[in-house]
């Protein structure tokens, strides 16, 4: 078999130094990859050394050349001895050397999948649908997706370089929305941009953030049409407020004020859920309540949402459109008159608990019925609580609590409600024979 110094000149010889330089140059590449990633102790080491390996049987193979051309005495011994090897030797170690530059490779991309990696922070950054830019006090952009710069090219027409001339231009390009930075895009839709402190590691950034809020203006502009007609609608109700003097007319005003403050409470609190967690409302719901809501204010209609479903299912389903979750405990009584109260309870409860108690869950238990001490009908028990904060101080009926009160001791109930230590709304009502 040839020594590595008489194939000097073949194909297999060109072949031996091409694979040697292919070496040198990937455990190079993996070597500088490791060390920006900041690995272990171990994994440097075992890149380094296969990267000093690699290159010296790359310098070996370049003496061996020149030596066949120009064999001289300034060779030590130790070299000619390692000259007059066999090629197949040499080829061993290649291939022993492109298997740890294998397994280097798979242990770096195992690495990447289970740790966080900075390569792993600016893919998934760029994965944003939001706009997102990190800069110096001074504006110098330190990190920005592709997003943030897509939307910096359409707006301005210029590479993202100085975040603050670029948060000064979009203060030009701004609409007038109680001082947001709200501002359109080419394509119609409409970005809010906030601008915001950042300290990481004692120093001081600015962050940049740009979020697609086309459909919440769309919604916010909708409404705002239909604002002059409600202040007619409001003026009209004042003056029928004064004029009527018939007792019956009060009380049809006041359930008709009742189910306004309930539907339109549930509407506004609706949108409110929307505008802030938009991943989990249907829009389509939002619209149509918003539709009907508007419909009834214009008199088109007689009552919104008036649908032949069970008051309760419904209450339940509108609790959910805005963020609350209604648990049931204990078997509901099937009697119409006892669910529409539950369903009043539920939704006022519900409103209660987004606007006040910043909860998101109400908790009904149906407690086994007793017999009342007046009346020899069966009487429900209900308790409703919420998962919220408790009230800072002694609950004030008015509005929907009062119309509740009103319509359970109509029915021939009781209700009582508790504020310390946590808020408990109990519900005495009996069952009718006729029910």
């Amino acid at each position: 078999m040839k020594s590595l110094n008489a194939l000097y000149g073949t194909l297999l010889w060109y072949f031996l130094c091409l694979a040697s330089l292919a070496l040198v140059i990937g455990t190079l590449s993996v070597l500088l990859r490791v060390v920006l990633e900041k690995r272990g102790g171990k994994a440097r080491l075992l890149s380094l050394a296969t990267q000093l390996l690699t290159f010296l049987l790359f310098m070996i193979l370049m003496d061996a050349g020149h030596a066949a051309v120009n064999f001289s005495g300034r060779y030590l011994p130790l070299e000619r001895a390692l000259f007059a090897l066999p090629w197949l030797i040499y080829a061993l170690a290649e291939l022993s050397l492109g298997g740890l530059l294998l397994y280097t490779e798979i242990d770096r991309r195992r690495y990447r999948k289970n740790h966080l990696t900075s390569d792993v922070i600016r893919q998934t950054v760029n994965l944003l649908p939001e706009g997102i830019a990190i800069s110096d006090a001074d504006g110098t952009v330190r990190l920005s997706n592709l997003k943030m710069e897509a939307l910096c090219r359409e707006l301005t027409g210029e590479l993202l370089a100085d975040a603050k001339r670029f948060t000064t231009r979009l203060a030009q390009m701004r609409m007038d929305r109680n001082g947001q930075l709200l501002v359109p895009a080419k394509d119609g839709r409409v970005w809010l941009f906030e601008d915001e402190p950042l300290l990481l590691d004692e120093s001081e950034y600015r962050q940049l953030t740009a979020r697609d809020v086309t459909e919440r203006v769309r919604i916010i502009e909708e409404l705002r049409e239909k604002n002059e007609r409600l202040r007619d609608i409001q003026r009209r109700m004042r003056a029928v407020t004064e004029l009527s003097g018939d007792m019956f007319v009060a009380e049809e005003q006041v359930k008709a004020r009742a189910a306004l403050h309930n539907q339109l409470g549930q509407v506004l609190l609706m949108g409110k859920h929307y505008l802030s967690h938009p991943e989990s409302t249907d829009p389509k719901l939002v619209h149509l309540a918003t539709r009907q809501m508007n419909r009834f204010l214009l008199g088109e209609i007689e009552q919104p949402g008036d649908r032949q479903t069970d008051a309760l299912d419904e209450a339940v389903a509108a609790a959910g459109s805005i963020g609350v979750r209604v648990e049931i405990k204990g078997s509901t009584p099937r009697e119409a008159h006892i669910r529409e109260i539950i369903a009043q309870a539920v939704s006022e409860c519900a409103a209660n608990t987004v606007k006040h108690a910043e909860g998101d869950t109400v908790t009904v238990t149906c407690h086994p019925e007793r017999s009342g001490s007046e009346s020899k009908d069966p009487i429900i028990h209900l308790s409703i609580t919420n998962n919220g904060k408790p009230p800072k101080a002694e609950i004030a009926e008015s509005g929907g609590l009062l119309s509740l009160r009103k319509k359970v001791e109509g029915s021939g109930g009781r209700m009582s409600i508790e504020s310390k230590p946590a808020f408990v709304l109990a519900l005495h009502i009996p069952r009718l024979p006729d029910a």
